[in-house]
């Protein structure tokens, strides 16, 4: 059986960074273990997608890193890179006057979308194996099933795998249980580069919000760090406004990060690790998910963040 690899490279990236810890991989050991994984006995093709500054931004050590990685990757045996431009645009924080930016990917998920229903309708697999948990994917792949294919969805563990992508697929692939066997351990092959995929991290998030221009920020946003104009100080933020009222997906969420806040012993709850880590069957699973409500929820003055005592960001409900 022939089988067509799809990887949405931020979400690849993301796993092997977090819970691969970056270790050195070869990729045709890589590509053959899925192969053999799902009983298929050709590799068609694997696809990278991903999104890449542009201009002067492409400049940087970061940027030349991926780029070196991209090059890698392109001349591995059945391996085919799409890179795709990244926009990046500019606003003023409205707490302390700092210019912010954000970036957003083009093309990338419909690229991938499209690629894989015109691949699946004209006969050119037997098996998809797309890598990423992201759910924006799951209509993609319903209609890979309805074209009569198989399609498999694999994760680094099952951290950011979205439920609804975990249904429309045929089964699941742990790409931790493989390690040991394309993990490259003669050190030949790359760690995880650096790459522009943005996180919810400690030195990505302001500790007061930005106004962003009409419209919503993307979840891609990327915040430049600005001054606190409250100074970290926990007692000094304003209550969330007394007509707001939390959905019951929305209450779920703030309850939950109460429970974090206790829960940790340090007393504070980083915005990366309750994103990304933090364990509960009442959230989403998805860190895609989970970003989309912390925003809304940030920007609807629910959830604040700001510095804790050993600098990094944090993020807390405000008294209610």
């Amino acid at each position: 059986m022939r089988v067509c690899i799809f990887f949405d490279g931020k979400n690849f990236h993301s796993g092997w960074r977090d819970e691969a810890g970056g270790r050195r991989l070869a990729f045709p050991k890589l590509s053959r273990w899925l192969v053999d994984r799902v009983g298929g006995s050709l590799l068609w093709g694997a696809y990278y997608y991903t999104g890449i500054e542009i201009g002067s931004a492409a400049v940087t050590e970061g940027q030349k890193k991926l780029a070196g990685f991209l090059d890698m990757l392109e001349v591995q045996p059945g391996f085919f890179v799409k890179r795709f431009p990244r926009k990046t645009t500019m606003f003023q924080c409205a707490a302390c006057g700092a210019e912010n930016r954000y970036t957003q990917e083009k093309e990338v998920d419909t690229s991938m979308v499209a690629d894989m229903l015109r691949l699946a309708a004209v006969n050119a697999f037997d098996v998809l194996v797309l890598v990423s948990g992201d759910s924006d994917h799951a209509p993609a792949v319903e209609g890979v099933r309805q074209l009569g294919r198989q399609a498999y969805v694999s994760t680094w563990g099952r951290a950011g795998l979205s439920i609804r992508l975990r249904k429309a697929a045929f089964d699941h692939i742990d790409l931790l249980e493989g390690i040991s066997f394309f993990e490259d351990t003669e050190g030949s092959g790359p760690p995880a580069p650096p790459g522009p995929e943005p996180r919810w991290a400690s030195e990505d998030i302001p500790p007061a919000v930005p106004t962003p221009p009409a419209g919503s920020v993307p979840r891609e946003a990327i915040h430049e760090e600005c001054e606190d104009p409250q100074n970290g100080d926990p007692d000094a933020g304003e209550s969330a406004p007394p007509s707001y009222q939390p959905s019951e997906d929305e209450s779920v969420f703030i309850e939950e990060l109460r429970a974090a806040e206790r829960r940790l012993r340090n007393g504070y709850v980083g915005a990366n690790y309750f994103v990304t880590r933090w364990q509960s069957n009442r959230l989403d699973p998805s860190p895609d998910a989970r970003r989309r409500m912390l925003e809304h929820l940030v920007t609807s003055r629910v959830i604040e963040v700001y510095h804790a005592p050993d600098g990094n960001a944090a993020i807390r409900a405000r008294d209610e």
